[in-house]
């Protein structure tokens, strides 16, 4: 059964902390949204904090 582009998107979101967790591994800090929809940095260490992403000015 083939995936639509959005059900793909959705499903990668998801579980993106388990596709980085590889990462994580190698000392890179990870970056995700997590299930409440708050930008999360998570740290080889264990430690997680949450960030806000900084807003984009427009030009003009």
């Amino acid at each position: 059964m083939s995936l639509t582009w959005e059900e793909l998107v959705k499903t990668a979101m998801e579980n993106q902390h388990l596709i980085l967790e590889q990462e994580l591994k190698k000392g890179v800090p990870l970056n995700y949204l997590d299930d409440k929809g708050q930008y999360v940095l998570r740290y080889p260490d264990g430690h997680m904090e949450t960030a806000s992403l900084p807003e984009i000015r427009q030009a003009g």
